[in-house]
């Protein structure tokens, strides 16, 4: 499509704005209790002091102390409403590779291009775009057509269950849901891990579930000096190689087969005819995609050991021995079709396999439809701001707060309007040197300023 025209703001500010929010070092910590919660108190407070036109406009909501919800009436409050999420928390900075930053992690350093820091990319790029862009419109006395939630959480990098939950708990008291959920976890990137030479406009419509399991492998301990045939270590070694060497099937459905059609509409014409008759070429699809690990992501459950232990002593055979295994599942499996087919992989009964302490893993969130036209209407604002991209819908391997939202509307994208700067910037999030370029934020704040503009403009609801 042409481009859209596109609203001037004030960079300048904006950059300004958010340096001052990656400033306040909001760490999650997966042990609650080293959580400094002043921080978040501190950033709320910011957030109220930079946007007094937003908070005077809209009506605010704290959840459970540190998470906000923001409220903005449309002109047809009959319609469902939409809502905008973004995070608060970052991950914590490893102290071994401090010295490695360019800057230091929470200074929020700008230069002419770039603005770096802990949670420029993961998420505050994305929740300082959304409130620029609502203190725009309201700055030109613009009115939504349909009404507009904000929820901003603030333990999103642990799970959500104290903010995202509790927000989603507040919306379902009160009778809401939403026509659709716009939330991080795709993005702009570029197409060449796709094997296009256009930019991918990636909108995760669905994303994987997640589960743990034990492996624990029993025997007779004994002395090293006359060991059995196997120990517990070999035989848990042996279990653990079976997994490695027998992938869980791929799954060429579903997502997954809306991303091919997509990608491959944009392809070269061998490629182009092989991802137009999937049917036809489903082993060689499966045999390109398994080759590499961003390839083999996007179509099967994964398997990872992350953890494992056994003995004590370098003379002594240990009577148990465990290893901790991770699976990403791919819609079409579940944590209990995973169960069964790494019992029937490993096939040692001197092995046990057991979910940790109530831990029972979770589903992959059901597929929104990417023809609905709620994915149509998203698809368009995209093209309109990022006209040489191509939209394709996909399954994001990691987990968002969307995940407490499920039941709250069945149009749930994942999708962030800030582009990469380079390929390396997907190494950066949750690692070294964070950043985002400042022409991409500019991007992102004219994207859901775009989008909110665009509600109610020939949008079938």
């Amino acid at each position: 499509g042409s481009p859209a025209k596109l609203m001037n703001i004030n960079i300048q500010k904006a950059v300004d704005r958010l340096s001052g929010g990656v400033n306040i070092p909001t760490i999650s910590q997966m042990n609650s209790a080293k959580i400094d919660y002043t921080q978040f108190l501190d950033f709320n407070r910011y957030l109220r002091r930079e946007f007094p036109k937003v908070f005077n406009t809209l009506e605010s909501y704290t959840i459970n102390k540190h998470s906000l919800i923001l409220k903005w009436s449309g002109a047809q409050p009959l319609k469902k409403p939409i809502l905008l999420m973004a995070h608060m928390d970052v991950v914590p900075i490893d102290e071994q590779s401090l010295d490695q930053w360019t800057f230091p992690p929470f200074s929020g350093t700008a230069d002419e291009e770039i603005i770096w820091g802990r949670g420029t990319m993961d998420d505050k790029g994305s929740l300082f775009a959304i409130m620029e862009s609502v203190d725009q419109l309201i700055a030109n006395g613009h009115q939504p057509a349909q009404t507009i939630y904000i929820a901003f959480g603030h333990d999103e990098e642990i799970g959500g269950n104290e903010g995202a939950k509790k927000s989603a708990e507040y919306f379902r008291k009160n009778g809401i849901d939403f026509d659709f959920i716009l939330d991080e976890g795709g993005g702009i990137t570029s197409g060449k891990s796709f094997g296009i030479e256009k930019a991918v406009a990636f909108v995760a419509v669905s994303e994987k579930g997640y589960m743990t399991l034990e492996l624990v492998a029993k025997g007779t301990g004994g002395h090293s000096s006359m060991p059995g045939k196997e120990t517990t270590i070999g035989i848990l070694a042996n279990a653990i190689t079976k997994l490695q060497e027998n992938p869980l099937p791929a799954r060429l459905g579903g997502a997954t087969k809306h991303m091919f059609k997509a990608i491959g509409a944009e392809m070269k014409l061998l490629p182009r005819i092989i991802m137009g008759n999937q049917w036809l070429f489903e082993g060689l699809i499966e045999r390109i995609f398994s080759s590499s690990p961003a390839g083999s992501a996007v179509i099967r459950t994964t398997t990872a050991p992350t953890i494992i232990s056994g003995g004590i002593k370098d003379n002594v055979i240990p009577a148990q021995a465990m290893a901790m295994v991770n699976f990403r599942i791919i819609p079409g499996d579940t944590p209990e079709s995973i169960v069964d087919m790494v019992r029937e992989i490993v096939d040692d009964p001197r092995v046990e396999i057991k979910h940790p302490e109530g831990q029972f893993g979770r589903k992959p969130a059901p597929i929104s439809d990417p023809t609905s036209d709620q994915f149509k209407f998203l698809s368009r604002n995209i093209y309109d701001v990022f006209p040489s991209a191509v939209v394709v819908p996909g399954i994001s391997p990691g987990g968002t707060d969307t995940k407490h939202f499920l039941d709250l509307s069945p149009n749930i994208y994942r999708f962030s309007g800030i582009g990469r700067t380079d390929d390396s910037d997907l190494k950066r999030v949750h690692g070294i040197d964070e950043r985002i370029g400042i022409k991409a934020y500019e991007k992102g704040i004219q994207f859901y300023i775009h989008l909110i503009e665009s509600l109610g403009q020939n949008q079938k609801l």
